[in-house]
C-alpha cells in the first residue's frame, strides 16, 4: 500500500509504530502478517508491481527483470532494484534503486510491469552480475525452454556496442539447462572460477541394492586415470523442505543419503559433498577438492571474475 493523504499517512505511521504494518520500501507499506508469509522473491515482485504503477515510465532490467520472468536469482541479488533508463537521461543511483543506461532495450509486460525481454535480461545479468550469480538465471531459462543457447548467443552478437561482449558470450556458453536449481548453478560457477570445471551434470547410476532404481549425482568428473568422482551440492532445504523430503524425517533423509553414497562407492564412484557456506570460502573448498583428487584445470581460461 502507498498512503497519499495526510490522514492515511498518520494511520499508517501509527500502525507501523504498533507493529501491525511494515515499511517495505520508501513510500510503500504492507500488513506485517501477510508480508512475512511471502518468500523474498515474491516480496520483491510485490514492490516492483507497486513501483511500476507509481512510475509508469520505468522498465526493470537485470536481476530485477529476471525475478519478474520467474528465473532463478540468488537472494543476494534481490536488491537493489534495477531500472533501465535511456542513455540521454541522467539518474542518480539510490541505496535501493540502481539505474542502467540502455539503448532501446526490448520490452515485455509481466503482471502489469514493464521489464526487459528475456534475452535482454539474460545478457544484462551476464554483463552486470558477478559470474557466481549470473549463471543461475541463464540455466533456468534454458531448463524452462524459454530460449535456446544458440539464439541467445546470436542475440548477443546482434547488439551494437555491448560492453564486455566476450565475457557475456563466455558466461552464456557455460549455461546448461540440466542444472536443477539456482544453488547448483551457483556452485558450478564457483567451481569453474576455482579451476574445477564440471565435466557432466545430473548423471545417473543404477542402484546396486534395488533393481530399477537409479542414483543421480549433481556433478561428475573423470580423473586422468579414468576413475570417477561425483560432487553433491546439498542445501538445508534438502533435509527440511517437505517438497524435497517426501515426508521423511531428517534422520531418514540422512540415512538414505548414507546408503546412496555407499551404493555409489560400490559402483566405483567417489563422492565429495559441498554446502552453500563452502562457496563463501573458496580457498578451503579448493583444498578439499584437491584432497579428493577432483580434476583441476591448471591454466585459467574461464570467464573473468566480476
Amino acid at each position: 500500500m502507498r498512503p497519499f493523504w495526510d490522514t492515511d499517512i498518520k494511520v499508517v505511521a501509527r500502525r507501523v509504530k504498533q507493529g501491525s504494518i511494515v515499511r517495505v520500501h520508501r513510500g510503500l507499506y504492507a500488513v506485517k502478517e501477510y508480508w512475512e508469509q511471502l518468500d523474498p522473491h515474491e516480496q520483491i515482485r510485490h514492490i516492483m508491481r507497486s513501483l511500476g504503477r507509481w512510475h509508469e515510465q520505468w522498465m526493470f532490467c537485470g536481476a530485477s527483470a529476471a525475478i519478474m520472468h520467474g528465473l532463478e536469482c540468488s537472494y543476494r541479488q534481490l536488491r537493489p532494484i534495477h531500472v533501465a533508463v535511456g542513455k540521454s537521461r541522467r539518474a542518480k543511483n539510490q541505496a535501493t534503486i540502481r539505474y542502467h543506461a540502455l539503448s532501446d532495450p526490448d520490452a515485455v509486460i509481466i503482471d502489469g510491469v514493464k521489464v526487459t525481454s528475456i534475452q535482454r535480461t539474460l545478457v544484462d545479468c551476464a554483463s552486470t552480475m558477478p559470474f557466481r550469480y549470473a549463471l543461475a538465471p541463464i540455466d533456468a531459462a534454458l531448463r524452462q525452454g524459454r530460449i535456446g543457447k544458440e539464439s541467445l548467443l546470436a542475440y548477443v552478437d546482434s547488439l551494437p556496442m555491448l560492453r564486455d561482449r566476450e565475457r557475456v558470450r563466455s558466461i552464456i556458453a557455460l549455461g546448461d539447462g540440466t542444472s536443477e536449481n539456482g544453488g547448483e548453478s551457483e556452485c558450478r560457477a564457483v567451481l569453474q572460477e576455482m579451476g574445477f570445471p564440471v565435466h557432466r551434470l545430473q548423471v545417473e547410476f543404477p542402484c546396486r541394492s534395488h533393481p530399477g532404481r537409479v542414483h543421480r549425482v549433481d556433478f561428475l568428473w573423470v580423473r586422468e586415470d579414468g576413475t570417477l568422482i561425483a560432487g553433491e551440492f546439498d542445501g538445508v532445504r534438502k533435509f527440511v523442505d517437505p517438497s524435497m523430503t517426501s515426508g521423511r524425517t531428517i534422520r531418514q533423509v540422512v540415512d538414505d543419503e548414507r546408503d546412496r553414497q555407499e551404493c555409489l562407492k560400490g559402483s566405483g564412484v567417489d563422492m565429495v559433498r559441498m554446502y552453500y557456506s563452502d562457496l563463501d570460502d573458496p580457498w578451503t573448498l579448493s583444498r578439499r577438492l584437491e584432497a579428493a583428487r577432483v580434476p583441476r584445470r591448471r591454466r585459467e581460461s574461464g570467464p573473468v571474475r566480476g
